[in-house]
């Protein structure tokens, strides 16, 4: 018996009708889409919009973050509302549930809107040198960040811990982290710090703090290294090295200073004394920060130290090394006794 041919209308009328179903479902996911119309998830999603952005990188960004599913239709979109390609620069807060007008309210040069600096602390800078940029840049006065620093109350478990050392520069040297910024040009002193320690807050996360604590060395006992380490290394790829010497020196005895260059040459800067620094100022100059006239870490951190310098901190290279010192080409020549130290030097200086 032969099967019965399906009719050519019929078929006809089946692919017509799943062809207008794909084309619905496909037209409602864009409308939701476009005009957010099943309530998204209100977390909050942080997105950077770079200096000079148009609205292919823009929705390019939108859709990295998933806050737009098509970033073709978030163009074309703007092309039918007579979007221009103005955005404002800086970090903003959105959300799932806004709608492609709403993301562009939120994104689009307003008046009023509260405007947004790039700021870059670079990484070794000291807490004056991140004053004295904010200040250049029209943020804060230098009296407002000193107490801000000093007494601020920025509600940080870590702040806490900071013991009060003799001589030490300012409360929080080492904590405000070396990163890029967008600030509101009229932050007060106060928004400024803690939006650098809530970086800092999660870069040394609580899986540092407690490998640092396994060490048996605290947050600050660890950012005072870091910023020793920061200063002295110029290769980041000299920094593991540089931090096993000051390791061993403060797991032996037999080597009770750091002996840091530049623990001194910070004294001599924060003395008003000048930068550069002489064989006669490790043993003449007074000051908490001498490494060579008193035993183990200085009172504070020196500089805010980056990511890797904290990490050489926290995990130091498996060396026998006692020295270092600076070649001419900047490389760091390690040895593992004096004497072997002291012939390093010697050919350097030939």
């Amino acid at each position: 018996m032969k099967k019965k041919k399906s009719h050519p209308i019929l078929r006809v009328v089946w692919i017509s009708f799943l062809v207008s179903v794909l084309i619905s479902v496909s037209i409602m996911f864009m409308a939701n889409d476009v005009f957010a119309l099943v309530g998204g998830e209100k977390d909050e999603i942080t997105v950077v919009i770079p200096e000079n952005a148009d609205g292919k990188e823009v929705s390019s960004i939108l859709a990295k973050n998933g806050l737009v599913r098509f970033p073709f239709l978030y163009r074309l979109y703007g092309n039918f509302r007579n979007w221009n390609d103005e955005y404002l620069t800086g970090e903003f807060t959105l959300n799932h549930a806004m709608g492609y007008d709403e993301l562009r309210y939120m994104l689009s040069p307003k008046k009023g809107v509260r405007l947004q600096q790039k700021i870059t602390i670079p990484e070794g800078f000291t807490t004056d040198e991140i004053i004295d940029l904010f200040v250049s840049e029209g943020i804060g006065t230098r009296d407002g960040f000193i107490e801000a620093i000093e007494n601020g109350d920025f509600g940080y478990d870590f702040l806490e811990n900071i013991p009060e050392n003799e001589g030490r520069t300012y409360r929080l040297d080492g904590y405000l982290f070396p990163d890029t910024y967008f600030v509101y040009s009229d932050s007060s002193e106060t928004e400024i710090l803690t939006k650098l320690l809530s970086n800092f807050n999660r870069k040394f996360d609580e899986n540092l703090r407690a490998e640092a604590k396994r060490r048996g060395y605290t947050v600050d006992e660890i950012l005072c290294l870091a910023s020793v380490i920061e200063s002295e290394a110029y290769y980041r790829s000299d920094m593991t090295s540089i931090s096993s010497v000051f390791h061993n020196r403060l797991e032996n005895r037999g080597f009770p200073y750091l002996q840091s260059d530049a623990t001194v040459k910070y004294a001599k800067e924060t003395a008003g004394n000048g930068e550069n620094l002489t064989a006669d100022d490790l043993d003449t100059i007074e000051s908490p920060y001498n490494t060579y006239k008193n035993k183990g870490l200085p009172p504070g951190a020196i500089c805010s130290p980056g990511q890797e310098a904290i990490m050489a901190a926290i995990y130091p290279a498996d060396t026998d090394y006692y020295y270092f010192v600076s070649a001419s080409d900047k490389s760091t020549i390690f040895s593992r006794t004096y004497a072997e130290h002291l012939r390093a030097v010697a050919k350097l200086r030939q």
